[in-house]
Parts: structure tokens; C-alpha cells; sequence
């Protein structure tokens, strides 16, 4: 789908019935932190996030295992705005490859400040649909400060760098480094490459 040419999505069909999809940016994000919730029992997952996406009403349709994958796939489409390409660029990485560039949780406060600065947005007021919440924070310029804070933490410094900058950079990766956690964007890209296949993810979750 194209967000620029077609409707935004707020239902998705299982087992032949439409079924109303939550929308808000704030479920994606959720979303998110119980994948990488090393609290949560694996195998309450898979019931958090049908619940949080779907509601409790959904599991009475859920009367096989193709039904549950078919609302799992659903939701990991939803997820990646419409798109079943798997090898897409995030911001989730980090232009080294060495770690995330953000988190939405400990960069709220940052991401906040850059919607409204950028875009006149006020989040925690303003409704957002998953999908114009991702395309606007993808489009956010790089002169904010929570662009700034990527930057710094994914940049790789050169040895031909002056030794200032260098001890610069270096200080602003300490300043603003995120603290170690359990891989949320490895769960994330497992489940996605599982599903491309294919493949049943309930294990996962």
C-alpha cells in the first residue's frame, strides 16, 4: 500500500471477517517494548500482543493455528506500513551496524521534542495513525536534536580525525549513549524473516 495513493488502513480480514486493527502510534510502540520485555513468559506474548492490536474479541475467531498466524502476519504487515520487504532500512539501526540509533523509550522525551518542533505536533494529545506517526518520523530533518543524538551515537570515527573532534564525539556517544538491553530490534527481524518464509512465529512471542 501507499500511504500517499490509497486510504490508511483501520481493519485487516481473518478467516474471511473484517476485523477493526488498532491504529495508534502509541500500540506500535507497546508493540515494541513487549517483544523486548525479558519480564514477560514467552508465551504470554503471543496473547499481549493479539490483545493490544485486535482487542479481547478477537480470540473467539481464533479457532486454529492458521487463523492465530494469519492475525500474527497481519499485524507484522500493519507493523511495516503495508510492506512484506523484510530487508528494509530503519532507524532502528545504527549506521554502523553496531547498535540501535534509538529507543523510544529512553528517547521520548527527544522524539516528543522533535514532533513538535518539526511538525506542530503535540504526541502526547495528538491521535496518530501507526503509519503517518512512522512516515514523519522517518522525514524528521536532521537539524533537531534528537537527529543529532543518531548521529552521534552510530557514527564511526575516523583515525585520521582531529584528536579534538575526536574526543568530541566520543564524549557525546557517552553523553547520550542508550543503556544495554535485550535485543528488541533482533526479536523484531527474527520474527519478520520467520514470516517471510512462511513460517509460524508464536514460538517467538
Amino acid at each position: 500500500m501507499n500511504i500517499l495513493a490509497d486510504d490508511l488502513p483501520y481493519s485487516v480480514t481473518l478467516a474471511g471477517t473484517e476485523v477493526p486493527i488498532s491504529t495508534d502510534y502509541r500500540t506500535g510502540i507497546r508493540f515494541e517494548r513487549t517483544l523486548a520485555d525479558v519480564s514477560v513468559p514467552e508465551d504470554e506474548k503471543l496473547f499481549s500482543v493479539l490483545r493490544m492490536y485486535y482487542g479481547d474479541g478477537i480470540f473467539p475467531l481464533l479457532a486454529d493455528m492458521d487463523t492465530v498466524r494469519e492475525a500474527l502476519d497481519a499485524v507484522m504487515r500493519f507493523y511495516r506500513c503495508g510492506s512484506d520487504v523484510t530487508a528494509e532500512t530503519e532507524p532502528e539501526e545504527g549506521a554502523s551496524g553496531k547498535g540501535p540509533a534509538f529507543s523510544y523509550e529512553h528517547d521520548a522525551g527527544y522524539i516528543y521534542a522533535a514532533f513538535m518542533e518539526t511538525y506542530g505536533i503535540d504526541l502526547a494529545r495528538d491521535r496518530l495513525h501507526w503509519w503517518q506517526f512512522r512516515a514523519l518520523f522517518l522525514g524528521s530533518p536532521e537539524t533537531v536534536m534528537f537527529c543529532k543524538i543518531m548521529a552521534y551515537r552510530t557514527m564511526e570515527i575516523p583515525a585520521k580525525m582531529s584528536k579534538e573532534k575526536k574526543k568530541f564525539y566520543r564524549r557525546m556517544k557517552r553523553v547520550y549513549g542508550l543503556p544495554e538491553a535485550a535485543g528488541k530490534t533482533d526479536a523484531v527481524k527474527e520474527m519478520e524473516a520467520i514470516l517471510a518464509e512462511g513460517g509460524d512465529i508464536s514460538h517467538l512471542l
